[in-house]
């Protein structure tokens, strides 16, 4: 039952009792007579009744402004004065209320609302206290969610890395980044970063004119700055904060987070946010050197005991493997000369702890500050890492990369050898090689080829072989394999399918693979596409 109708009752059912009180009282009267000692012991001062009249529906959703309506009426005197509670949605015991007393008979109300949430139920309850401090023992009540109808806005006026004097400060760069896991900004190490920011509520009502009137306001901010800051609750007036070179700021990524309050204790669920690093991450460099070509390139140096000296080499150059013997071959080894600095070196102390990582293994630690070497190296492709730390213990974020190759790739013969008569025999077929259809019958249908590596390193002399046709493609299945004596010509006649024996235009795929021993390492291979005619 609503709290009006349960007010309502206890005036009637009260109403009854004095009555009947009264007829009892006439009733003694007549029959012993008036006794002042026992009128003076009873307590004929009746409490009040409360009732709300404005209020907005049971269980229904208003803005956090509420304006509520009520009246007292006392049987045996004056109203003079209510008491009014405000809880969450629970319903509460009386002696668990806090009262609060006035003479108003209405009111406006600002109903908390949550930090992190926009709805909340509550409970208003008011009851009247008659001239004789009499309390209505049950309060009139009514129930209805909380909402703000609108979130306050943090902006930023300022976000700011500078150095200098702060009356006269040199800016560095305006923060704009808001990618917590990637910012986009760094502010060097030795700079100090600050932000000033506003607030504003656009908060309405609807007038009892039907106008809507704007309401909200800023009350104060919620801000800090993460990690290393617990937040700060700051006034109205709290819109700057200022963060100081290696006190309040060392090598690490930040984010500043910034929430205005309203009037209804509501700080919005969205924050103002700028992230950024501090400290520039160092940086290695390769050393370079310029190739025959003259242009400016990384370059290593090799020895090996295929050949005396040192040889230098650059970037995007493969490095020759050879044979010492048919069961042997020449292990290389490499020096990659690199360097390092800090981009914003405030401390002068300079990058030190260099690593090493090959093929995005363990990071190992370089035996000097000049030069990676490696020894003992066999046929491989290998990308080689480098990276340091500076003075704040910061390690280089996008660590130099050099790719090395051990090993250089067999390449086809265009001049396979002579016959007996000294006559040149060719590779078979000829790139766009014009072949008739009739011999492709004559033949099969099956497509005679001559082919013959070479090891451009000379570490081997052996080959495997395998063959392809297909028309209009960059791959396939290499179903005819073989393996001639070493140094021998590869010739096979491979199967044509009946779709590619049409006249047209087609591919011969070839791919040459070294025979090795493993333990040389990677078996080196080529692949090339022969185009031919049927016709």
């Amino acid at each position: 039952m609503h709290a009006i109708d349960w007010a309502r009752r206890g005036m009637a059912s009260r109403r009854g009792f004095v009555f009947g009180l009264a007829l009892a009282g006439v009733a003694v009267l007549a029959v012993i007579g008036c006794r002042e000692e026992l009128a003076s012991d009873l307590d004929t001062n009746l409490p009040p009744d409360t009732y709300l009249t404005g209020f907005p529906a049971e269980s229904t959703t208003t803005v956090y402004r509420v304006h509520l309506y009520w009246y007292g009426n006392d049987p045996d005197g004056l109203v003079t004065g209510y008491e009014y509670a405000i809880t969450d949605s629970l319903l509460m015991d009386d002696d668990t209320l806090a009262y609060a007393y006035t003479t108003r008979t209405d009111s406006i109300f600002l109903m908390p609302v949550s930090s992190q949430a926009q709805v909340l139920g509550h409970r208003f309850y008011i009851r009247a206290i008659d001239n004789n401090g009499a309390v209505d023992p049950e309060p009139a009540w009514t129930f209805f969610g909380v909402a703000d109808p609108l979130a306050p806005v943090a902006e930023f006026t300022l976000a700011q890395a500078w150095i200098g004097n702060p009356a006269n400060p040199t800016i560095l760069k305006n923060l704009t980044s808001t990618n917590v896991r990637t910012p986009t900004d760094t502010v060097p190490a030795g700079a100090n970063v600050w932000f000033h920011w506003r607030g504003y509520d656009h908060d309405w009502i609807v007038d009892e004119d039907g106008t809507a009137d704007t309401v909200g306001s800023v009350v104060g901010y919620r801000y800090f700055l993460f990690p290393g800051q617990a937040e700060i609750a700051g006034g109205p007036g709290d819109t700057v904060a200022v963060y100081r070179d290696s006190i309040d700021l060392v090598s690490a990524k930040y984010e500043f987070r910034l929430r205005a309050i309203d009037d209804a204790g509501f700080a919005g669920l969205d924050p103002a946010l700028r992230t950024f690093v501090w400290n520039y991450d160092p940086n290695v460099r390769f050393e370079a050197g310029v190739d025959p070509d003259g242009d400016t390139l990384p370059h290593f140096f090799v020895t090996s005991g295929a050949w005396e000296g040192v040889r230098e080499y650059f970037m995007g150059d493969t490095v020759p493997l050879i044979a010492a013997s048919l069961f042997d071959v020449h292990e290389v080894n490499l020096e990659i000369p690199f360097y390092g600095y800090d981009p914003d070196d405030v401390r002068g102390e300079g990058v030190s702890n260099f690593e090493h990582q090959e093929q995005a293994g363990k990071w190992s630690s370089v035996g000097n500050d000049s030069a990676v070497v490696l020894v003992n190296q066999v046929s491989q492709d290998l990308d080689l890492r480098v990276r340091c730390q500076d003075g704040f213990e910061r390690w280089d974020g996008s660590p130099a990369a050099l790719p090395l190759y051990i090993n250089r790739a067999p390449a086809l013969l265009d001049t396979l050898g002579t016959d007996s008569f000294g006559h040149p025999i060719l590779q078979y077929p000829r790139p766009n090689e014009v072949i008739p259809r009739d011999s492709l019958a004559a033949w099969g249908y099956t497509l005679p080829v001559r082919m013959r590596a070479l090891d451009a390193d000379a570490t081997t002399n052996r080959f495997s072989y395998g063959f392809f046709i297909c028309q209009d493609c960059t791959g396939g299945i290499y179903g005819t394999e073989l393996s001639p004596a070493a140094g021998a010509i590869a010739r096979a006649n491979v199967p044509i399918d009946p779709r590619l024996r049409e006249p047209g235009e087609y591919l011969l795929g070839v791919r040459v693979v070294e025979s090795m021993p493993v333990s040389w390492g990677l078996k080196r291979e080529q692949r090339v596409f022969i185009p031919y005619r049927v016709e």
